[in-house]
């Protein structure tokens, strides 16, 4: 009988939000009064091909996840871990957390990135399936500048071929935890796992993003 390859999504929630100017790292204020950690979570449960959400998050803010998780009924939510100094580190003890199969696709989405539509989510795991690493990206509108340390411009960017990288991002099992292992082996530090993968060598699709799915670092971004 063929199995069919399981969907297993990694939020990594570890961050303290030093930019956010709040007491409480910004995964747990809320939106209409909502914790925005839960409004997350919830787009990943609405989807019925994900089989599996685990979180990593800061040991200061164990119970407060657990709870927030009791509190909505998030089933798909197996396991709760202890994040990393780094987000690299906590998505990995995630990973190792996981039980998989090589060919099981694993999403990685920040947990500060609400306005995902569960639309897209479906998109990107219908395209990891045929590509095996796909994240989504938006085009650059504004003109771009190369500067020196003394911020003077060197050249004028073409834009055409960048993309600003979002999340979620997904990949097959089997590359990422290569991929992360290789960059654990080798000291590299990614700044998403795309980064990761592509230093190991695999090759990344790009698919689009959406405007709204914006990264909340500073309060205002709460009311853009």
């Amino acid at each position: 009988m063929h199995l069919r390859n399981k969907v297993k999504v990694i939020i990594p929630a570890s961050g303290i939000g030093s930019r956010f100017g709040s007491k409480l790292p910004k995964q747990f204020s809320k939106i209409n009064r909502t914790e925005i950690i839960a409004i997350t979570l919830s787009k990943f449960h609405a989807v019925n091909s994900v089989d599996e959400i685990i979180v990593s998050v800061h040991k200061d803010y164990l119970s407060r996840t657990m709870k927030i998780i009791s509190k909505y009924g998030f089933g798909k939510v197996k396991k709760i871990v202890e994040g990393g100094v780094q987000r690299q580190h906590s998505v990995f003890n995630a990973l190792q957390n996981l039980h998989c199969i090589s060919n099981d696709i694993i999403i990685v989405h920040d947990a500060v990135r609400p306005f995902i539509s569960v639309k897209k989510i479906k998109e990107l795991i219908s395209a990891a399936k045929k590509h095996r690493c796909v994240i989504l990206g938006l085009p650059v509108s504004d003109t771009l500048k190369l500067v020196n340390g003394n911020e003077l411009i060197q050249k004028t960017i073409d834009r055409k071929n960048i993309r600003f990288a979002q999340t979620p991002q997904a990949f097959r099992y089997d590359i990422l935890m290569k991929a992360f292992s290789y960059a654990v082996n080798n000291r590299f530090l990614g700044t998403d796992e795309a980064s990761i993968v592509e230093y190991c060598g695999f090759k990344v699709k790009v698919i689009p993003g959406e405007i709204k799915n914006i990264k909340i670092t500073v309060k205002d971004d709460l009311y853009n």
